[in-house]
C-alpha cells in the first residue's frame, strides 16, 4: 500500500521481555519540498495506541476529505501488543522543518526534518554590455531554504566588497554585484556561485560581461600599456632591410588603425606601394612593414587608434641601429620526438642583459636573443627558406647558450639556420651542418615499456 512511498530503516533488537518499546523506523533527514514520505513508528508492548505528533504539537489525524496531505495511516489489525504506524506526507513543504513526535502513553521518540527548497537559477548564463566610466549592475536571484550562501567570483578570484569598486548588496533573494567606474580590465566572466551547505547543493550563474572603451595601446612584446593618450617609443632599424614596427590596442568596438609619416613637418598618410600595412586576424594589432632603402626613411612613423568610444596614437622614431653580429658557433646537441637542441655562442656579441648594463647607443645594441629558421629536409632539393618556421629564443642571462626549439614533427630531419637578434633587427644567417633529426616517437614508447617491464621484473 505504501510502496510509492521512500524511508530509512534503523534496526534494533526488540524486546522480547513483555517491556514497552517505541521505535521511530528513520532518522533525522532533509528532505526536499514536494518529495513524498512514509515514516514508520513501531512498537511493542505498548500502554497505549501509538499518536504522531507535528512540529506545533497538533495531533496528526487520520486521512479524511479535508485532511489528504498530511496523515497517519493506522492498519486494520493494530494491536497495543504490536503497531506500526506510518505518518505520510504527501508533497513536503518547508513548514513541514521541525521535530515531529511518535508517542504511545509514557513512551516519545522525535525525528526532526528539514525540509529543504534548492535554488533555481533560471538563467545560468547571461551577458551584460557596459561603458566604460559607468557602472554595471549584475544579478543573482537566488530564492532557497535554507538561505544560500552566494558568493561572487571574477575570472574564478573571488570578489569582495571593498565599498569602492565592488559593491556586493542584497535586495530580497537577488544577490547582486555592482562594478564602479568600468574600463577594459572588468571585461570578463563572472560567476555567481550559490551553496546550500544542509541539503548537499551547490549550483552557478555566469555572467560575461563586455566593457565598450575607448582604444588602449600596448606593446605586444613586453604587454607594457599606455594608459596616455598620446605616446612614443624608440624603434631601431637597418638600411635595406625591412622593418616592422607593430601598432597594438585592445577596444571594443574593435579598432580602427591608421598610420601616417611626419615628412617635413607634415603628417601624410601612408598608402604607396613601397609600404604595405597588415591586420591580424583580431583585429588588435596593425603591422607597418617598413622597407628602410636609405636614412632618408628614418624619422616619425605615428600609428593612430580609433574607435566610437575614443582614439589614442603612438609616435614611433625610427632611428638607424646597428646590425649584429652572427653567432660564432652553434652546435647541435640533442633531440627529443618534438624539440631540437643547440648551444648557441657568440663572443663578439654585447650581451648585457639588465637593464642598466644595456648600451644607449644605436650602433651597438644589446642582442637580446637569437632567431632560428627550421625547415624540413627534402632529398635532391634546396632549402625553402621561404616556407620555413621562425622560433624566437630570448637570451636571459649571458651564462645561457643552452636553447630548445620547437614543438616539431617527431622523427624529422631539418634544415637550420640562426641568426643574432637585436632591436633593430637580425645578424647574416648561420647555417647548422649536419641537419639534426627529431627522435621517433615509437622508440621513446618502447623505451618506456622496457623500464616499466624491468621495474615489474624486480618485485
Amino acid at each position: 500500500m505504501f510502496q510509492n512511498y521512500t524511508f530509512v530503516s534503523v534496526l534494533t533488537a526488540e524486546t522480547d521481555d513483555g517491556e514497552p518499546f517505541l521505535q521511530v523506523m528513520a532518522r533525522s533527514s532533509v528532505y526536499n519540498v514536494g518529495e513524498k514520505k512514509a515514516i514508520y513508528c513501531k512498537g511493542l508492548n505498548l500502554p497505549e495506541k501509538i499518536t504522531w505528533y507535528s512540529p506545533s504539537g497538533n495531533i496528526v489525524e487520520g486521512r479524511s476529505t479535508k485532511n489528504t496531505r498530511v496523515y497517519v495511516e493506522r492498519p486494520k489489525n493494530e494491536t497495543l501488543a504490536s503497531s506500526l504506524v506510518p505518518l505520510i506526507i504527501h508533497s513536503t513543504k518547508i513548514e513541514d522543518s521541525g521535530n515531529w513526535t511518535c508517542k504511545a502513553g509514557p513512551l516519545s521518540e522525535n525525528l526532526e526534518i528539514l525540509v529543504g527548497e534548492k535554488v533555481n537559477l533560471s538563467v545560468k548564463e547571461d551577458s551584460f554590455i557596459g561603458e566604460e566610466s559607468k557602472s554595471a549592475l549584475l544579478d543573482c536571484v537566488a530564492k532557497g531554504y535554507p538561505k544560500p550562501v552566494v558568493q561572487w567570483y571574477k575570472d574564478l578570484v573571488p570578489i569582495v566588497d571593498d565599498n569602492k569598486k565592488y559593491i556586493l548588496r542584497k535586495k530580497g533573494d537577488n544577490h547582486q554585484l555592482e562594478i564602479r567606474n568600468l574600463n577594459h580590465q572588468d571585461t570578463g566572466e563572472y560567476t555567481c556561485k550559490v551553496t546550500q551547505k544542509a541539503l548537499s547543493y551547490y549550483t552557478y550563474k555566469r555572467v560575461y560581461l563586455t566593457v565598450k572603451h575607448k582604444p588602449v595601446l600596448f606593446n605586444h612584446e613586453t604587454n607594457e600599456v599606455y594608459y596616455t593618450k598620446y605616446s612614443s617609443e624608440e624603434v631601431y632599424a637597418i638600411v635595406n632591410k625591412t622593418k616592422n614596427i607593430t601598432c597594438s590596442a585592445i577596444a571594443s568596438p574593435p579598432p580602427t588603425f591608421r598610420w601616417n609619416r611626419r615628412i617635413n613637418g607634415y603628417d601624410r598618410e601612408i598608402n604607396d606601394a613601397d609600404d604595405t600595412v597588415l591586420i591580424s586576424a583580431d583585429g588588435t594589432t596593425s603591422v607597418l612593414q617598413l622597407r628602410v632603402y636609405n636614412e632618408s626613411y628614418l624619422g616619425e612613423y605615428t600609428c593612430s587608434v580609433s574607435n566610437t568610444m575614443g582614439h589614442v596614437s603612438i609616435v614611433f622614431d625610427v632611428q638607424l641601429g646597428n646590425k649584429p653580429n652572427p653567432p660564432d658557433s652553434v652546435i647541435f646537441l640533442n633531440a627529443t620526438t618534438t624539440e631540437l637542441i643547440f648551444n648557441v655562442t657568440c663572443s663578439t656579441c654585447n650581451l648585457a642583459i639588465e637593464e642598466e648594463d644595456k648600451s644607449p647607443d644605436p650602433k651597438n645594441l644589446t642582442v637580446i636573443g637569437y632567431s632560428f629558421l627550421v625547415v624540413p629536409y627534402q632529398e635532391k632539393y634546396p632549402a625553402d627558406w621561404d616556407a620555413a618556421t621562425e622560433f624566437k629564443v630570448d637570451i636571459v642571462s649571458p651564462n645561457d647558450t643552452v636553447f630548445t626549439v620547437g614543438p616539431l614533427a617527431n622523427n624529422t630531419r631539418y634544415h637550420v639556420r640562426v641568426s643574432s637578434r637585436n632591436a633593430a633587427g637580425t645578424s647574416e644567417w648561420v647555417d647548422v651542418s649536419p641537419d639534426p633529426s627529431t627522435a621517433l616517437a615509437t622508440r621513446l614508447a618502447i623505451s618506456l615499456l622496457l623500464l616499466f617491464v624491468s621495474a615489474l621484473a624486480t618485485y
